[in-house]
């Protein structure tokens, strides 16, 4: 894309998936401003962006009871300020409906998933702000991941003809099987012939880890050689998943670690196998970049995984992903075969880059059209 754009997006600057949107941009030259009520930690990754933080768009933000009467007027003042050429919500509640709400555009719409598939229909109340959030009458185009994703967006009232389908929150550019170094492994003590089972998800009640290790600790009965890494860098039930496995006595041959970013590429790719049970996601970032990596995968059942992962094709596909022995036998199958695993990641490897694309361009190419209209 020729001219450089200025461009506003909504959503929660914590999260490095919309840190990731955002810096692809900038490092193509647009100009990019991000409205969000927290900010991100971890040093470096909002670096070249313009963060506003909503609590200094009006002081009133502050106070619970009254955001919800102020955020609007708040968020259309900052686009005064800012005069964007394109604004960009992220996540339906609350960020697409404030965006919503305050009447911000040309607007370009992200459901991201558990938002759109789950969360609009917890409640009432929940559902209408998302519909509001997916703004039908005002969206000129919504970026998803996955077909799933979409579906649930057309649920919601969305116009399914405006839909993109742009791996935006992922970068497998940096992931490859170049990448392994197992000497990180015999650095934890583990030995030469360990076979190591890299947990991908984040410490969250739908993640089920407690599945993940209750079918560790089983497939450790018939294959000894097994090791559990994982990578999860935050969530609320890490006691929980702490004292499980003290109870099942797995400690010793597991390791938990908040990987930096930049190790996790190599992290990934040493990894013999990675398992996922996650209740509900959408192309997670952490699946395409296992599959860059070229690593076999146990994916439990649910919305868009088996898009990407099918019986026998990249992995092992558990039709109930809170089945503890149906995991156990497929984490045995994979620790047993390693010319299984070498055949699902090579398979993982060919698909993910097939279709993966240049989402950077495929942003813009959407850009280009919203504001051709």
């Amino acid at each position: 894309m020729a001219e450089t754009l200025r461009i506003l997006g909504i959503g929660d600057a914590k999260s490095r998936h919309f840190a990731r949107w955002a810096t692809r941009l900038a490092e193509r030259g647009h100009e990019v401003h991000l409205a969000s009520g927290r900010v991100n930690p971890r040093e470096g990754e909002l670096d070249g962006l313009v963060v506003h933080q909503f609590q200094d768009l009006d002081a009133l933000l502050k106070v619970p009871l009254v955001r919800r009467f102020r955020m609007a007027p708040a968020l259309t003042g900052l686009a005064r300020r800012v005069q964007p050429d394109v604004v960009h919500s992220h996540y339906l509640l609350p960020y697409g409906y404030w965006t919503a709400r305050a009447g911000l555009g040309p607007l370009v719409v992200s459901p991201w998933g558990k938002d759109a598939i789950v969360d609009a229909w917890q409640s009432p109340e929940a559902e209408e702000r998302a519909r509001v959030g997916i703004a039908p009458a005002r969206a000129l185009a919504y970026v998803v991941n996955s077909q799933a994703l979409e579906d649930a967006a057309v649920r919601l009232g969305a116009d399914r003809a405006k839909f993109h389908r742009i791996f935006w929150h992922a970068r497998i550019d940096g992931y490859s099987p170049e990448h392994a170094d197992r000497s990180r492994w015999q650095a934890l003590g583990w030995p030469d012939d360990a076979v190591v089972c890299l947990s991908l998800r984040n410490f969250r009640p739908y993640s089920n880890l407690d599945v993940v290790l209750r079918a560790f600790a089983k497939a450790r009965q018939e294959a000894p050689e097994l090791r559990l890494f994982s990578s999860a860098g935050g969530g609320w039930t890490r006691d929980e998943f702490d004292r499980l496995a003290a109870e099942l006595g797995v400690e010793p041959y597991m390791a938990v670690r908040d990987v930096p970013a930049a190790e996790l590429p190599s992290v990934t790719a040493s990894a013999d196998f990675a398992v996922t049970l996650a209740d509900v996601d959408s192309s997670p970032a952490s699946l395409l970049e296992t599959m860059a990596s070229g690593v076999a995968l146990v994916v439990g059942l649910a919305p868009s995984m088996d898009e990407w992962i099918q019986q026998g094709e990249g992995g092992e596909l558990v039709a109930d992903r809170h089945d503890v022995d149906a995991v156990a036998a497929a984490m045995v199958r994979l620790a047993r075969d390693a010319g299984l695993r070498r055949s699902y990641g090579e398979r993982n490897l060919r698909e993910v880059h097939a279709r993966f694309g240049d989402p950077t361009a495929q942003l813009e190419q959407v850009y280009r059209e919203v504001l051709g209209r």
